[in-house]
């Protein structure tokens, strides 16, 4: 028998939450004489999105619908598809390389529309039912944007200042082009060369089957495609958002999961942004959802449970999957996760914190969890 949502549930008094009366208190001062609220959110397209993603994303959409009405101010939310996320992973000679989703894509080896269908099936149930538009942003469009390329060209003329937080266990800033021919990527960056010219960002690397290539991104104006790994994008996306502020007249927000808080906020984001001098006035604001916690404490993981299965967790496989969700439990799931995120936005206490996978199954009408091992 599913069990209401409050119930036996604890709220431990966390730091934030004693300072702020509302969620919206988190992007007052910021949004003070702004005429609208930007907010975005990412996600990798490697697969239909899990439990967690669904309850990443209808978060992002409740706290972006309740920090809106309390403002008073419209609201539209950026999904930035990341295409780049690795799909296929090649050994040559004990080098790592790989190619991406959208390089798998173009060669027809996936299907594009299968690919994003779950996210956006998502995301337009979510903005139906928030009453928030949202967009969505591809990463060759991102990665093109004048703010984004002009930190790339910052980040390439200053990589001494940058490699201790970019990339602190090996100093190698990873900004990776592909091969014009192949398409494969040197994951590791072993061939890379970084150089930052008159306008200009210059990537030299080497591909095992085809030899060595450069790529020309141009700082302003369209051409050239780099992938930046997961530090440089944040970097970057957070330069973005600071100058967002005057581009749209904006309140620029982030709202993406719990991994990119704590740490990785404190030891990449905030000395990035430092480094980079932005004023910390206009430092964006940057809120994050509660984690999805598998039994054993770590984050819910699809990748460990399509390696391990039961072992893993003994999981419903509707969990794994929107498209099983919605077939198996039909738009009540949906209806019942939603429900949540609102109470999540609502309150502070709520959403400063974890909530375990039993926990959101117990809300599913119908749901069924395996036995705890």
């Amino acid at each position: 028998m599913n069990r209401p949502p409050t119930p036996g549930l604890y709220f431990a008094p966390v730091g934030i939450a004693h300072l702020t009366d509302s969620n919206t208190d988190l992007i007052r001062a910021a949004a003070q004489g702004r005429t609208q609220l930007r907010v975005t959110t990412a996600a990798q397209l490697n697969g239909h999105p899990h439990l967690g993603t669904v309850t990443t994303i209808m978060a992002v959409f409740a706290l972006t619908a309740h920090m809106a009405d309390e403002l008073g101010l419209p609201a539209t939310i950026i999904f930035d598809s990341l295409e780049n996320a690795p799909a296929e992973h090649v050994t040559i000679d004990g080098r790592h390389y790989t190619r991406n989703v959208q390089d798998l894509i173009d060669g027809g080896v996936l299907d594009g529309v299968e690919r994003s269908s779950g996210f956006r099936r998502l995301l337009a149930w979510a903005s139906a039912r928030s009453t928030i538009g949202w967009q969505e942003r591809p990463y060759a469009t991102y990665q093109e944007l004048a703010p984004v390329r002009a930190c790339l060209h910052t980040i390439a003329t200053r990589q001494n200042e940058f490699a201790p937080v970019l990339a602190p266990a090996d100093g190698r800033i990873r900004i990776r082009p592909r091969c014009p021919q192949c398409r494969l990527m040197d994951k590791d960056a072993h061939h890379l060369t970084i150089r930052a010219g008159a306008g200009m960002v210059l990537l030299d690397s080497a591909c095992p089957h085809h030899g060595p290539y450069q790529e020309v991104i141009p700082v302003a104006g369209r051409g050239g495609w780099y992938d930046a790994n997961t530090p440089v994008r944040s970097v970057q996306k957070v330069a973005l958002l600071a100058a967002e502020r005057e581009l749209y007249d904006a309140c620029s927000v982030s709202i993406d999961g719990p991994d990119w808080g704590g740490a990785w906020f404190a030891h990449v984001i905030a000395p990035a942004l430092a480094v980079l001098g932005v004023p910390v006035a206009d430092w964006p604001v940057s809120v994050f959802t509660p984690m999805v916690l598998d039994r054993t404490g770590g984050k819910l993981s699809k990748s460990l449970y399509v390696r391990y299965g039961r072992e893993y967790a003994d999981l419903p496989p509707a969990f794994l999957d929107l498209d099983l969700l919605l077939d198996t439990y039909g738009e009540d799931a949906l209806e019942a996760l939603w429900q949540e995120a609102v109470r999540w936005a609502a309150e502070p206490r709520r959403l400063h914190r974890s909530y375990t996978v039993d926990h959101l199954a117990a809300l599913i009408p119908g749901a069924r969890m395996g036995e705890v091992a």
